[in-house]
């Protein structure tokens, strides 16, 4: 198992091993998925461009009374869907039959 630098972390862990991600900090992107932060926001959180229904699962975990909190990713649901998107040939041959 390949150990990386968490963001979030002071030493190595092994990220792949995670049940849940949290979402990575502004400006940097996920070791995971290779996604943005605001790339995931739009995954887990309810908005005009998913219909308000998010595709991957998250929770937010928060202290009682806290404004802010801490958005943990779904791990297997933001893979199984990344893997149920079309790939780049399947997306290019459905262009075409469109056009």
């Amino acid at each position: 198992m390949k150990s990386v630098t968490h963001p979030h972390l002071d030493g190595p862990r092994a990220v792949f091993d995670s049940a849940w991600l949290r979402l990575p900090r502004p400006g940097s992107r996920c070791p995971v998925s290779g996604l943005s932060r605001s790339g995931l926001c739009e995954l887990v959180t309810p908005c005009a461009r998913n219909d308000y229904r998010p595709p991957v699962e998250a929770r937010v975990l928060k202290r009682k009374g806290a404004a802010r909190g801490v958005v943990l990713i779904n791990r297997a649901a933001l893979l199984a869907y990344l893997e149920g998107l079309p790939t780049a040939a399947e997306a290019l041959a459905g262009k075409e039959a469109a056009a």
